[in-house]
């Protein structure tokens, strides 16, 4: 936000143990008050299950709000948040800042195309043992460890169900199989097999885990006319077409780095603030439907059946007709 020109004002839950701000980051000690002053926007980067709470005050006062994902631990309040949104006409942006790397937006910009034909069936997958993501922290203590703070895969990598759901959505149906993993010394899943039927017809396949001994995110799309392979860590999208070697059809730019998506994001927040026409990149309806699929796939797995997320809806929405 600095680097934008942004004006910042912060308020830390820990103001005990709080850390050393930038000094051109005002620290607030009194949250209400931040939020009834002149503060054009919040960014709600709290901890998942305290995000409702903070989001659903500054809609109250009118900000407009930058959500990091996921949305929240459950639906509870979604549907007065959403409601708030639509009368104030607040811009609202879910930090699904995937949907800012270039390679998946020339992807999304490929399927819109139709340049696969019909999409037969997708996979995505990430992973990292969990011990290397924060070095000098202790894993088991933060909130990945513990479900009631939004930890485990399902939450914690919900990345992945979003960019199926964006490409490929709809989902009418969800299965899901988890797994703890003892020496990880947490509570929650640290791997997740989920099962998606989109509307439209194609199968998807996403996995989630803790445990991957080295960082590893990519992605395939099975279309009726080539498949395309998406790999992070190269910045690379494969081409394949039947009878013909696989070549590289997209490549990140030179530069681009992790935080380049994110910066891009934030760009668009405050330019949607100053131009509340301007389309958003990752609406509250986005989110809430990602929620859902992460709340699915929970459901899925400890119930053991099949289970359609729109049914979970707090929101009267159209049920949807799957495909044969």
């Amino acid at each position: 936000l600095l680097a934008l020109g942004a004006e910042v004002l912060a308020y830390s839950y820990r103001q005990h143990a709080a850390p050393e701000l930038d000094a051109r980051v005002q620290r607030v000690s009194d949250l209400s008050a931040a939020l009834a002053s002149d503060v054009d926007g919040v960014v709600v980067a709290n901890r998942t299950d305290q995000h409702m709470d903070v989001a659903l005050q500054a809609a109250a006062h009118g900000k407009h709000l930058f959500l990091e994902k996921p949305l929240a631990v459950s639906l509870d309040h979604s549907a007065e948040l959403l409601r708030l949104v639509q009368a104030r006409a607040l811009v609202v942006e879910a930090g699904f800042m995937l949907r800012f790397h270039p390679n998946l937006q020339w992807l999304h910009a490929c399927l819109q195309r139709g340049e696969l034909g019909e999409i037969m069936h997708a996979r995505a997958s990430v992973g990292q043992w969990l011990p290397d993501w924060r070095p000098g922290t202790d894993h088991r203590l933060g909130y990945g460890a513990f479900r009631a703070t939004g930890g485990g895969v399902i939450f914690d990598l919900i990345h992945e169900l979003d960019l199926v759901n964006w490409l490929l959505g709809p989902v009418a149906d969800v299965t899901a199989m988890t797994r703890t993993v003892p020496a990880l010394e947490i509570e929650t899943e640290a791997v997740a097999q989920i099962g998606l039927r989109m509307v439209s017809g194609p199968l998807a396949q996403v996995h989630l885990d803790y445990v991957r001994p080295g960082y590893g995110r990519d992605m395939e799309l099975v279309g009726r006319h080539g498949v395309l392979r998406w790999d992070y860590v190269q910045g690379t999208v494969w081409l394949e077409r039947a009878g013909a070697a696989p070549v590289v059809a997209h490549q990140v730019p030179e530069g681009f780095e992790r935080n380049t998506m994110s910066r891009q994001h934030m760009a668009h927040f405050l330019a949607r603030i100053a131009q509340p026409t301007l389309p958003a990149a990752s609406p509250l309806p986005d989110a809430i439907d990602v929620l859902l699929l992460a709340l699915a796939s929970h459901i899925a797995s400890d119930e053991r059946r099949h289970v359609d997320p729109r049914s979970l809806s707090p929101i009267s929405v159209p049920q949807p007709t799957p495909q044969p």
